[in-house]
This record gives structure tokens, sequence and C-alpha cells, in this order.
């Protein structure tokens, strides 16, 4: 070899080698790897970064996960980059190793994609937004946190685990910290979406985190955002319930900065200082849920549930709580038919007696019965999906007082800005008479100016309730909340009582002259953002007069064309026997986010002849690219006429013992249900349906008739049903996809 080429050979070999030993010493040692996922029947990948002496040293680490956004992988970005934030100069230098080579702590990033081998690259992660396969993420991260803490040295408890995420990743890594607050202590957010349709492929429901802010207590809370993210707007949405619902909840807004994870540093240093004194568990907890069954806390949930919904476990503590589900939330009608079975932490002496209340609101009815704890201290109380109000007694001796409905009394709604006069009525749910309770509300939020914060109550006889002797008042300064959340402390100079609860809250808006009533006619409106169609609306005669029994929607004409608005009333003509239709305006195609406007389809009572007109206050959205305007006013309304509209179908269900569940849409009182069966073999039988809570009818008047159907030779039939309510209004429905019945 020639001299000259010896030299130069020897210098790159040189450099090779110098260069080959620093990237043996990275200052963080960066791993991609798999396990094995059990949830997804798959390998699964990850990427984890580790300290540089983590194999020198025999410590243990707190954890961060971090959820990556739309087109990114556990490796990176794929072809549409828009934020890089793993090493060296990736975001400015403020990324995750540069933050892990100051700090004692590990971060994971997961793989959101949701493909198979054999189907072609898909860029959105996650499963969300729509839901297209029964790949369940909240459920496998569970599964992956068990990986991490068995493979690494990791500190296992919930005070040394957070989570956080941009734009999608942001969206999952809210409702991951939601889902799961036994497991997280900190929670974080990048630019998340707000919303998204997430769940069960066969039952998928649109989640908000707006809705969702009792699922973080006992987590501490951060969200950054920039003021040029075209997702901000809906951030600002958040903003205006969640900083008057948390106290743990805190948000930044980078200047100039688009779509990406501004201020991961800082982020992160935020998950990392809540390992240095994290958040106790609540003594009085709330959760929400998505799924049939689901455990938080200890506490263990199963139902039968088979339809889109939220199951809530509300104000948990030894003395029982409160269990709901509902179609949506806050305030979506009751899915009553489900049956549900809460099994408690071990919390209770074993082997012992307990007398369990329940009180339900939906019937106004009591029930009571003796349960006995298991081996372990735990309980297991069977409920139907109403709202249920659960007392746990043990002894015969003492009261058990929970509040049982707020009451704003000298206006249709709260009101930001003005006096809110708020009544309490409250529920004895023990044994035993309460004597005369001593009523005080406290608020965290500085927004809330009490003028009066405290009043009393004469004693409630046991499985009773009663209202307070005189309202609370109060008035909120900021004129932009919509949410707020107040602590009730109750007292009968022996025990103690005290549970938080929400009022929502209406911002000052002015009365609106260019609206319609939709009651069965056809109309040019708007939708995704900035389209519009032409669509038959509402259920009625169509003359634009509510009438009985007719289910209108409320139109008002902006920008020369009508907007569809959600509806605050507060009246019984209006959705009588909790009936609550909402539907959505999917603006995903306009702005990119995955939110939707909501409107109203409002019910009006079928006796319902208002002598005086009723006040109704609307919220619709107009576009403003890539941002969304919420305008806002109030009307009144007068009815008049009779009802002439027949009864209708919400959905129908078939279980694998042949009981057909048939949900009915009517403000009277349904006459009757029957159902006709064809195979495909043309023979043919009839069914009656009742809502009597008898012959295979779980609840009594929820609206969900059932029969169990006759056993039939194995075959796909179709169903055709009709109905009838008590005025002789009749409708007739073909069901297209057939059934199974069988012996």
């Amino acid at each position: 070899m020639h001299y000259r080429s010896l030299l130069v050979f020897l210098f790159f070999l040189f450099s090779s080698l110098t260069i080959a030993q620093v990237d043996r010493n990275p200052p963080v040692t960066i791993i991609d790897a798999q396990h094995y996922s059990h949830v997804f029947g798959e390998m699964r990948n990850y990427r984890i970064f580790l300290p540089n002496d983590y194999y020198e040293l025999h410590e243990e680490y707190p954890v961060i996960y971090f959820m990556h956004g739309w087109s990114q992988r556990y490796f990176g970005s794929g072809p549409d980059a828009y934020s890089e934030y793993d090493q060296k100069d990736d975001n400015g230098g403020d990324n995750i190793e540069k933050f892990v080579s100051n700090h004692r702590v590990i971060v994971v990033k997961s793989d959101g994609y949701n493909r198979s081998k054999d189907e072609e690259y898909y860029l959105r992660p996650y499963n969300v937004g729509p839901v297209e396969t029964h790949r369940q993420f909240p459920i496998y991260f569970e599964e992956l946190i068990h990986h991490i803490d068995r493979e690494y040295r990791t500190l296992t408890d919930r005070g040394h685990r957070a989570i956080s995420g941009l734009s999608m990743g942001g969206f999952m890594s809210f409702f991951i910290g939601g889902k799961y607050p036994h497991l997280f202590s900190a929670v974080g957010s990048f630019c998340g979406s707000p919303e998204f349709v997430i769940g069960p492929k066969d039952m998928p429901v649109e989640y908000r985190h707006m809705d969702l802010f009792r699922n973080y207590d006992g987590v501490n809370v951060r969200l950054h955002y920039g003021d040029q993210d075209f997702i901000r707007g809906y951030h600002e949405d958040l903003n205006r319930v969640w900083l008057y619902t948390m106290d743990h909840y805190s948000f930044k807004i980078f200047p100039g900065d688009e779509h990406t994870t501004s201020g991961l540093g800082e982020m992160f240093e935020f998950l990392y200082s809540t390992f240095q004194d994290p958040p106790e568990k609540p003594a009085n907890w709330t959760h929400t849920d998505i799924y049939p069954e689901f455990e938080v806390w200890n506490y263990q949930v199963i139902s039968d549930r088979n339809q889109p919904g939220f199951t809530t476990l509300e104000n948990v503590n030894p003395l029982g709580f409160t269990s709901t589900v509902q179609e949506f939330l806050p305030d979506g009608p009751m899915l009553s038919n489900v049956n549900l079975s809460v099994l408690t932490d071990a919390i209770y002496k074993k082997h012992t007696p307990y007398i369990i209340t329940g009180y339900n609101a939906q019937n106004n009815s009591w029930s009571q019965e003796s349960i006995l704890s298991d081996q372990y201290g735990r309980l297991k109380i069977q409920l139907n999906g109403a709202r249920n109000h659960i007392g746990i007694n043990y002894g015969t001796d003492v009261p058990n007082i929970v509040l049982l409905k707020p009451v704003v009394e000298n206006n249709p709604w709260a009101q930001a800005g003005k006096e809110v006069r708020l009544s309490l009525r409250l529920l004895n749910k023990g044994l035993a008479e309460s004597g005369d309770l001593q009523i005080r509300l406290t608020a965290e939020s500085e927004a809330i100016n009490f003028i009066q914060n405290e009043t009393t109550c004469s004693s409630i006889d046991a499985r009773s309730d009663r209202k307070s002797s005189s309202p609370i008042i109060f008035q909120v300064r900021e004129p932009d909340a919509e949410m707020i959340r107040l602590t009730l402390h109750i007292s009968n100079g022996d025990h103690n009582w005290t549970e938080d609860f929400e009022i929502p809250l209406k911002p000052e808006a002015s009365n609106l002259d260019d609206y319609q009533i939709a009651d069965g006619a056809t109309f040019v409106v708007a939708k995704g953002g900035n389209e519009v169609d032409t669509l038959l609306i509402g259920r009625g005669n169509g003359d634009g007069v509510p009438n009985p029994g007719e289910s209108i929607e409320v139109l008002v004409k902006d920008q020369d064309v009508f907007r569809r608005t959600l509806v605050t009333a507060n009246s019984a003509c209006i959705n009588p026997d909790g009936i609550n239709i909402r539907e959505s305006d999917y603006w995903g195609r306009y702005d990119h986010v995955g939110g939707s406007a909501k409107y109203s389809v409002l019910t009006i009572g079928s006796q319902c002849n208002a002598s005086e007109p009723i006040p109704l206050f609307l919220q619709y959205w107009l576009p403003d690219r890539p941002l969304h305007i919420i305008k806002r006013g109030t009307i009144s309304i007068s009815v008049v006429g009779r009802d002439e509209t027949p009864p209708e179908i919400r959905w129908t269900d078939m279980t694998g013992k042949n009981l057909l569940q048939v949900k009915v849409h009517d403000s009277a009182p349904v006459k009757s249900v029957t159902g006709t069966f064809l195979a495909k073999n043309k023979s043919s039988f009839m069914v009656t349906l009742n809502d009597e809570g008898q012959a295979g009818d779980r609840v009594k008047s929820d609206g969900v008739f059932s029969v169990v159907c006759p056993p039939q030779s194995f075959d796909f039939y179709q169903l055709t049903l009709e109905l009838e309510d008590i005025y002789g209004n009749k409708s007739r429905r073909e069901i297209k996809e057939p059934f199974v019945l069988h012996h």
C-alpha cells in the first residue's frame, strides 16, 4: 500500500474507532425493544430511554411514559414529520434524551401503530376517530406497564409513574391517565386533541376530556399548547371548565408555536417534580369509564352493557357511592336496563353483614338488603343502570347523608356574573334519623364569591329526603366559566359528611330573533364547519309550532344559513321522564381535529300546554378557520295543540338468551309494542313486548320494551315492529339487520 494511502487509511480507522467509542458512551442509553401483548395477540414495539449509568448502578427509577402523535411511531416520525423530540438536536435540544441525561428517570415511548403486518401502512395511531379495529390501546397500556416494571428496575408505585403525549398521543395520555388514576400520579399533554370516538368497536363513544375532570382526582394534570396551534380553540373550551373544577390542573401557552412538543423539558420537570411529592388517593373519588368492565382504586365493575355508554361511580367512600350508566355526558339519559355489579375494595370487616340501602332516583324507589362481606372484606353490590344512591351501613343507629339534587331557584339556569341562589335537597340513605343538620359550602376556585355559604336542614328520617331551609347564595366572577365545583360539608354534631358536586354555568346572552322551530320540515342547514345540506329535521306536523309529543330542533339563521343548536331548558314540558337526545355534527374534515358541534333534539311533553313561554338557552358554532366561534343566545317558545306524533325506535338489541330489547322514544305512554319475526324459510311468529319489569323486562317504565322470544330452530330472522301510544298514534318499522334466534 502506498505510504500516503496508508496514512489516510489509518486516519479513518482511528477516527471510526473514536466515534464508535463515543457512541458506546452516549449521555443516555436508547433501546428499541419489543414484547408480546396478550391484549393484541402480537409483538409490540417501544423505545426506552435509560440513564447512561443504568447498567452500572443498581438503583430503581421513576418512569414517564410518552405517546407519540399522528404519522409517528416509537422510532420517530413518518413521512409527514411535524415534531421531532427524541435526541440530539431535536426540538432545539429540548428533548427526551436531554431530559433523561439530567434526571434519574426512565422514559418509555410506546408504539401506537394500529395495523397488522398484512395491512396497508396507516398513519393514524391508537384506533381512535373512528374506531376501525378491535385494538384497545387503553387496555393494552396496563399490560405495557407490567412488562416495563418486570424487565427494568422501576419504582412500581403510582407515585413514581407519569404519562404524557403529543397531539393524538396527548388525547390518549389524558384518556389513559384518567382511566387509571390508581396507576399514575401525573398526566401531561402537548397540543392534545380534545375529543375522539373511542372504545370497543361495536359500541364506540364520543369521548370529550372536558366532561371527565373528576377522573383526575388525586392526579396532577398539565397542558401545553402554542398560540398558533390549529387545535387551540378546543383547548380554550377545555380551560373554561377545567380551571374551575380542578385545583391540580395547570396549562401554559407558548407564543408563536404551532403543533409540537412546546416546552418538553418544562412539562417533564412538572411530571418529575410530582414524584417528589405525589398526591394521595382522594378520600372521596369519582370515576367514569367507557368500558362495560373496569377496575379503579381496587373497585371492580362488571356490566352486561352492549350499547355505547358511560358508567360512573360518584363520590365513592366507605359509606357508599352513587352509580349511573348513561348514553353520553354530562346529562345523557340513563341506560337503566343494564345490569351492574360493583365489587368494593377490601375495606370492610371480613365475613360481616352490612345493610345496603339503595335509592333509585329514576323511579323514586327504595331497596334494602343485607350483604355479607367476603374473606377479604369486600362487598358485591348488584344494581341496574339508573341513578342509584347506595348506602353502606354497619349498624342501625347511624344516618348516612348525601346530596340528592342541587336546584337553582332564581333563574332557569345558573349564570356567570349574576347572583345564584342554590337550594340543596339532601338524602338520608342510612338507617337512623339524621337530627338537625348544619350545611356549609366551600370552593377551591377564587372565581367563586359566596354571599351566603351556610344553611341548615331539619332532621331527615331514614330513607327519606328534605330540602335545605334556605338557599346558598354565590356569584361567579369569571364570565367565561362554564362549570364550577363546590364542596358540601354537612354535620349533625356527631357525624360529618363531605362531597363535591358541580354546577353548569351559562354566560350572559342576548335574545335571538331569527330562529326557526324544525318539527318535521326540510331545511338547508350548515354541517361539518363549512358545508351545507338539505335535510328533513324534527318529527311532527312540520308547521313550525311546538306541539305536544313532537321532537323539535331549534335552528338559528346566521351567515345566511340555518345552524343547529345545543339547547338548555329547565321546564317539565321539555324532555320529560329523562328523555334527552343530543346529536353531533362532525367538524374533523374542516379543522382536522376530531371534535364535533353538539345539537339538541327536544321532546315536547305529551300533556304539555304551556300557559307561559318556556325560556331556552341556545349555543352553536360558526367556522373561523382553523377555529370555531361559539355563539349563544336565548329565546322563548310556547307549546299549543295536542299529541299527534307516533312513537319512535331508538335502538334494538337481541341477547344470546333470545331476549329482545327495544328502546322506544315517545313522550306519551306507549300502549303496545309488537314484533313479527320472519325467517328465511318464510315461517313467522309474533311477540308482544312489555315495559312492566316482567317477562324478561328488567326495569319498569324505562322506555326499554322487552320479551323473551320462544325457542326457535337456529336461523336468521327479519323483524318488523309496530308501536302505538295511548293517543292512537301508530308507527311501523322494519329492522334491516337480521337477528339470530335459537333453541
